[in-house]
């Protein structure tokens, strides 16, 4: 390889790698690259390229807090609700639901919502993590899709056993009476991640967010995004009713910089 046929390389690669995106997902965008993922971990490892392995995207750890989620109570709420009532469905495909909290100077909460099979993420901020404000997100969402669609899209949901999902008939009974889901729950789970603070985080900053994640190729979807993946099974109607939006492929950002937070 010639030394301008390296420049022209790093030019792709470099400014993607400090964008957050790894290896597999560039060269997925970038078949014009010619090389091998393990290829480009070997180039930037040697310092072929301008990137460096301090700029690498990495897993986030978490330490665990010792805050816990408070526990529903009502031990009659899991009446065929339990895991083992979920597996017993041997289902392909479900949503799983879950609350992210603030730091503790926030009473601010993330909602989120992943479908197991495409891999999409969904996330909404509600102001506190309580029952009515996780039934508000279900209704709002049910009136911009439809009861219909609604009720093929989250016929099955898997979450936690955390006091903000204590009153799942309110969940699965739609506004208009019928039922539009079944939840069940987890067995009891006693992990924490250390909060961080969603205090001047807006409805607009995660969307933004989730719509870069939704458009990361995924190798577990032989290359796809998971948006696209959605687009397949659910159609354009149902992501316009969840905010979603495609990201070009180069403008992908995985990194905090995509939000900037002022005080």
């Amino acid at each position: 390889m010639t030394r301008h046929q390296l420049h022209q390389k790093d030019q792709i690669v470099t400014p993607l790698i400090v964008q957050g995106q790894s290896p597999y997902q560039i060269l997925i965008n970038h078949p014009e690259l010619d090389m091998s993922v393990r290829s480009m971990y070997t180039y930037i490892d040697k310092g072929l390229f301008t990137a460096r392995n301090v700029d690498l995207k990495r897993q986030a750890k978490f330490k665990p807090r010792k805050y816990h989620k408070t526990q529903i109570k009502d031990r009659e709420v899991f009446t065929n609700r339990t895991y083992a009532d979920f597996c017993s469905l041997e289902l392909n495909s479900y949503v799983q639901m879950d609350t992210v909290k603030s730091s503790r100077d926030s009473q601010k909460t993330l909602l989120t919502m992943i479908f197991t099979e495409k891999k999409l993420f969904l996330a909404f901020l509600i102001n506190r993590c309580t029952k009515g404000a996780v039934r508000a997100v279900f209704d709002r969402l049910e009136k911009r899709m439809g009861t219909y669609e609604f009720t093929s899209v989250f016929e099955n949901i898997l979450t936690d056993r955390g006091s903000e999902f204590g009153n799942p008939e309110e969940l699965e009974t739609g506004i208009t009476g019928i039922q539009r889901s079944s939840i069940y729950y987890c067995d009891p789970m006693r992990s924490g991640q250390k909060g961080t603070s969603f205090e001047f985080l807006t409805q607009w900053d995660v969307n933004l967010i989730v719509n870069h994640i939704n458009s990361t190729p995924r190798e577990s979807l032989d290359g796809k995004t998971p948006y696209d993946a959605a687009l397949e099974t659910l159609g354009e109607d149902v992501l316009k009713a969840f905010q979603l939006k495609p990201i070009s492929p180069d403008e992908v950002n995985l990194t905090p910089k995509l939000i900037r937070f002022k005080k």
